[in-house]
């Protein structure tokens, strides 16, 4: 059987650089797996947070973005309490509400099918934060699956018109022209805004789950009291550590990642039956001439994963993952083909 097209979780399709590979493996070597990880975390923070070029105080780590979710919803969600976000949002929103047996509440975005792009009905999502006074805000940016980047200023004045703790998950922010963190040049956060970022994506290590929440110190405090104090193991830990101290390849790849993003959505619109909205992710949503569930089962027969999105527009939408340019290649061939 010929090489399966992994396109439909949006990890990233390159591993760990060949010239670092000798450093993360004596980084490895030199792991004790019979001690307990520091469960202050002390180092980690700090390259985390020389990354994202905030204090290691403001850094709380992860089991990857999920469990940053887990410590968001047991801090500030109760049973019955409310969670906003936008439809459509990252899946695990929904799922967290349900395992804490909050409401989920969403506001669709609008698709303008002439433009062939979506927006935010800002006006009501702000009527929801009115209306429905809810617990927690939960805002996607890039949005997972539309691949829009919102603005700051739609997310400044969620933050001005809410009185409740506001997540602007970057998970996919590397990919993306602008991120929201950036603005605060003061290194300091506002005490109810938190921004998610993740080591999953852009840096290529999704099955070690490392990411962390950037916030105030105080929440920060909280949070780190909060978490379970042995979260990362070892091994996680120490190649994390290694790509933190080493990330000069970090931007080439992502310059990489988003070009094969841009020839590829090129490419498809030169095919008149199907069409990918813009992106700021490493993925694209994507509308075609097929029904989603025939559309993700040809293309799995013929050996490519794709993700089937049911959305709050028309439309027989699937998200495809970036890979390498041959992957995409081989993808475009197969679609069209059918």
């Amino acid at each position: 059987m010929s090489h399966i097209l992994r396109l439909d979780k949006n990890e990233c399709p390159y591993s760990i650089p060949s010239y670092i590979k000798d450093d993360v493996d004596r980084a490895l070597l030199s792991v004790e797996p019979n001690r307990y990880p520091d469960p202050s975390y002390g180092e980690l923070r700090q390259v985390l947070g020389d990354y994202v070029d905030f204090p290691a105080s403001s850094i709380v780590p992860g089991n990857g973005g999920d469990e940053i979710l887990w410590m968001i919803f047991a801090a500030w969600v109760k049973p019955g309490d409310t969670v906003l976000t936008l439809n459509p949002s990252f899946s695990q929103y929904e799922h967290m509400c349900k395992v804490f047996k909050a409401r989920s509440l969403s506001v669709p975005m609008v698709f303008d099918e002439t433009a062939f792009k979506v927006s935010v009905d800002e006006a009501a999502f702000m009527g929801a934060i009115k209306k429905a006074s809810p617990s927690l805000i939960l805002l996607d940016s890039p949005n997972n699956p539309s691949g829009m980047l919102l603005s700051d200023d739609f997310i400044d004045s969620v933050v001005q018109n809410s009185s409740c703790p506001v997540i602007v998950d970057e998970a996919y922010g590397e990919f993306a022209s602008r991120r929201y963190l950036d603005r605060f040049t003061t290194k300091t956060l506002p005490e109810r805004v938190s921004v998610l970022k993740t080591m999953s994506k852009a840096w290529g290590i999704a099955g070690l789950r490392v990411g962390c929440l950037v916030t105030s110190e105080k929440v920060s405090r909280f949070l780190n009291d909060l978490r379970s104090p042995f979260n990362i193991n070892v091994y996680s830990e120490a190649v994390a550590l290694t790509l933190l101290k080493n990330r000069s390849w970090l931007e080439e790849r992502i310059k990489t990642i988003v070009s094969t993003r841009e020839k590829f959505r090129e490419s498809l619109a030169e095919m008149s039956r199907w069409k990918a909205l813009p992106s700021d992710g490493n993925f694209l949503l994507v509308d075609g001439p097929i029904p989603g569930e025939k559309s993700v089962s040809m293309l799995r027969d013929r050996h490519a994963d794709v993700k089937r999105f049911n959305l709050p527009w028309e439309g027989e939408w699937v998200r495809i993952t970036v890979g390498t340019d041959d992957e995409m290649n081989r993808l475009l061939s197969i679609m069209e083909k059918l």
